[in-house]
Order: structure tokens, then sequence, then C-alpha cells
């Protein structure tokens, strides 16, 4: 077992493989879409975020990742997994063969949309979040719907150009862990889920190949553990 509440610059499934069976108790994460996804907002062209995400085209990776996801996940677990409404159905697919019990689609409302085809295509306003379940997990507190609101990250805060806004990940941490267990995240990108962790008091666990986004993450780290010792 890998040591915990640290984010290992490597290759996700070359990491996951020194991690033991049945030893995690959350799986928060945001895989490759699968959609070649780049953005051509930003007026700046040479803008990191104008360039296409990594392996998002690696249909063989994606697969071999939510394999592995199920064998690390302990029995009676839960793994939130975001994925494209363009690539859902190839998601639902292999997390149901892989051995997950699809619980709910949850729709994440953003604060706003997509550019796109501006004369014929609707501005697409939601990502999709699968829950699942490796045999049964309840959630903690009251019930939920499955259409959530959050804002997504913009401006100077956005670190990633598919950053998610922590206060969603912390909503999936406190739904289905309990303080002191352990979360995985095998994309880490900007460190959300490390940070979210931090802040409700869980252990985590992750991987980031991208050299520019695991050492944003670690920065991010650093500076959540000393706003939380001062906190303290």
């Amino acid at each position: 077992m890998l040591e915990i509440n640290k984010i290992y610059n490597m290759d996700c499934l070359e990491g996951m493989r020194l991690i033991d069976d049945k030893s995690i108790d959350l799986i928060v994460t945001d895989p490759p879409y699968l959609i070649k996804y780049k953005t051509n907002y930003r007026k700046n062209k040479e803008d990191d975020f104008c360039s296409e995400i990594l392996n998002d085209d690696n249909e063989e990776l994606v697969k071999d990742y939510i394999k592995e996801c199920y064998r690390i996940s302990k029995d009676n677990t839960a793994t939130y997994m975001f994925c494209s409404s363009k690539t859902i159905d190839f998601f639902k697919q292999e997390c149901e063969q892989a051995g997950f019990k699809i619980k709910n689609i949850i729709v994440w409302v953003k604060n706003n949309w997509t550019a796109g085809d501006l004369k014929a295509q609707y501005g697409q306003q939601y990502e999709f979040i699968l829950l699942l379940n490796k045999g049964r997990k309840q959630f903690n507190g009251k019930r939920l719907t499955d259409v959530w609101n959050f804002d997504r990250v913009t401006g100077k805060k956005q670190l990633h150009q598919n950053q998610k806004p922590t206060c969603l990940i912390e909503q999936c941490i406190l739904k289905h862990s309990n303080e002191g267990e352990l979360v995985f995240d095998g994309f880490m990108g900007s460190g959300t889920t490390a940070i979210a962790c931090i802040i409700t008091n869980r252990n985590f666990i992750g991987f980031e190949i991208d050299r520019q986004y695991y050492d944003i993450a670690n920065e991010r780290i650093q500076k959540a553990l000393a706003e939380k010792e001062v906190g303290e």
C-alpha cells in the first residue's frame, strides 16, 4: 500500500497496481471523458486550456481504470464518477461490466453553459455524475435529489480546464464516507479531491500524470494544510 495523504506523479494504472484489493472507502473521480475536450474560448490560443486533455481519447485506459476502481474498493462502498452526456452510455456499460451497480445519474447544474455551435446547438449547462455502489452503501444524513446545483469554477480561481468546485466534491465525500476513512482519485488534476478531504477530515490518495498539475495540486494541498492548522 502506498503512503496515504499524498498525490503521486505517475500513471494511475501503474500506481493502482500498488494498492491492495478492497482497501479504499470511497472513490470520487473525474476521468477523461473521451471527447478530446479543449476550449477554444480563450483569446490566447497558446494557453494550456486550449490543448486537448491528456488521454482524452484512450478508451482502453478508462476501461482498465474502472476495473481497477472496482478491485480496490471495499465491499459496500460508493464511487462518484464524472462523465460527459456524449459518452455516458460507454461509462455505464463499463461500470456495470466491472461489477458496479448504478444507483443514480446525478445531474450537476452549473452557473453557465458551453459555447459550442452558437447557431445550431443549445448551450449545455450540466454534467453527469454516476453514483456507483460495490454492494450497497447507504448515504449519510438526509436523502438528496439527483439534481445538484453548484457554480462551476471560473476566472482566476480556475487552475485546471475541467476543475470541479470543492464544495461539490465535499458533498460527495460527506454523503458516503466518515472521518478518517480513505478516499481515492486516480485523476487528481489540480488536487480538488485532496483539498475536499483535508477540509472534511478524510485521508486521501491519488495520482496525476501531468507534472504541471501535480505541482499545482501539491501547492494547494500545502496551503490547505497550513490553513487548517491555523484554524485549529
